[in-house]
Parts: structure tokens; sequence; C-alpha cells
């Protein structure tokens, strides 16, 4: 299933218009999203850093500066950087650990950075409550379609690092 481009685009809609933005995508089944993306990050100067894990949709990403990423790799950013906004795009139930990803996630976000995860329809209330116990906090959910869900996230600022 594909994300519609306006659907998408309606969503960048919560992202100020801050200078200096770090977004960090790990995409692994929508085209259209890392299109949106790409080009929304370049006309306003952001930085745009694009992850996949998946062999057969990296192929696809090819026409974009694209990082394979191994979920069980000890750290999912670069040199350090911290996102500002961190877009999820994944198949969430097929992870192994879900806590140890939620936290190697936490740890690549400034203080009070967003954090969207793209759900299908349906419930996720173990997710949310895992998030919850991260300290992620004000979850709200976000429907941009008849397929997806959106569960936003926020890292709370100046608390606790979680051991990985």
């Amino acid at each position: 299933m594909q994300i519609k481009q306006n659907d998408f685009e309606k969503l960048l809609e919560i992202i100020p218009p801050y200078p200096k933005t770090n977004i960090f995508h790990f995409n692994d089944f929508d085209l259209v999203s890392s299109e949106v993306l790409y080009d929304f990050c370049k006309k306003r100067e952001y930085d745009y850093d694009l992850v996949c894990s998946d062999e057969s949709f990296l192929k696809k990403l090819a026409k974009f500066k694209v990082q394979k990423l191994d979920i069980k790799q000890p750290r999912y950013n670069r040199h350090a950087k911290l996102y500002d906004f961190v877009f999820i795009m994944i198949d969430i139930e097929s992870l192994e650990d879900k806590k140890l990803f939620f936290k190697k996630i936490y740890h690549i976000c400034k203080n009070s950075a967003k954090v969207m995860v793209f759900l299908k329809n349906n419930s996720h209330d173990e997710l949310e409550n895992l998030l919850e116990d991260i300290n992620y906090v004000a979850l709200n959910y976000i429907d941009i379609s008849k397929d997806f869900r959106v569960l936003s996230a926020q890292k709370m600022h100046g608390w606790g690092v979680y051991d990985m």
C-alpha cells in the first residue's frame, strides 16, 4: 500500500519553518513519502537522512542518498547526529524487539523531537504502552488515509537516558 502524496503533504504541515531542522526517515515501503520529504527538505534547506532495511525496496530508493540500515545494529545515527523529526515507515509487527528498536530511536532524537510511526488502520494499544514506558509523551493518532494512521509521539525532553 502506498500513501497518497496529498495525504503525506498535509502531514508535513506540522513541521514548523525553523532553520537547520534534521529529519530522519526510516522507510521500507513507500516511495511517494521519500520523494515528498526529499523535495520538502531541499526546498527548506533541511537535513534529510533516509535509511532502509529492506533490500528489495532499497533498489527503488536508488535515486536518493539512502543508507542501508540493519535493525540490529547498535546505533541508527551517524556522527552522533540528533533529529527533530523521525518518520518510521516499517512493519512494526515484524520487529523482534520493539522496545529495543524504540530505545534506539529515542537516542537519535533531540529533546522534544517528534516521532511519527506509520501504522495500518487498527488498534495498537501495546505500542502506545511501550512508547510511554520508554518516556515518549503526547501520544496521538493522526488519520491520514483510509489505510494508514500515524502514531505521533514526542521525546520527553530532559528526562532519563536508557541503556540498551
